[in-house]
């Protein structure tokens, strides 16, 4: 019985180990994933949404913690862009979308139905949505794990509109 509390105690001492981390490096880790999102809408996001003439209606982002309610592991990021209908059928707007990912350095993914094509580039899955009455982007991070005060920090932050130049 003596080793069970032993290994309790030690699996506490470990999972408290990670939550001691160095605030301002989990804000940068958390500023850039922002900023390589926000880098993704202003370039291959645009790229495809001119290729398939789509209209902007709105666009926000925001974070949410991640892990488990009563000890978070850190926040994800994510964008969601809201446009019209494409001009082209869904099949050639699934194609150019695939293409521009491609081209921007994504790897490509085509999760099964056939108005979606996703995009994966390091802790973001990029993912456009095609469809007869409006077309659904969202961009989202892997968990950027951070202490319980930074994740409740960025969670705390109102949703940002997301400008469309």
């Amino acid at each position: 019985m003596r080793w069970l509390s032993a290994v309790v105690v030690l699996g506490v001492a470990a999972s408290l180990a990670g939550c001691g981390g160095d605030p301002d490096a989990e804000r940068a880790a958390v500023d850039e994933t922002e900023e390589l999102a926000l880098a993704a809408v202003d370039g291959v996001v645009h790229e495809v949404a001119d290729a398939t003439r789509l209209e902007f209606t709105s666009g926000d982002h925001d974070f949410v913690i991640c892990g488990e309610s009563y000890a978070p592991g850190g926040v994800i990021h994510r964008v969601s862009l809201h446009f019209g209908p494409p001009d082209a059928t869904v099949e050639r707007a699934i194609e150019r979308a695939a293409e521009a990912l491609e081209a921007d350095g994504w790897k490509v993914e085509h999760p099964g139905n056939p108005a979606i094509v996703e995009g994966v580039r390091g802790s973001n899955t990029l993912r456009f949505h095609f469809g007869g009455a409006a077309t659904e982007v969202s961009i989202r991070s892997s968990c950027v794990e951070t202490s319980d005060d930074v994740a409740k920090e960025y969670a705390d932050r109102a949703n940002a509109d997301i400008d469309w130049d």
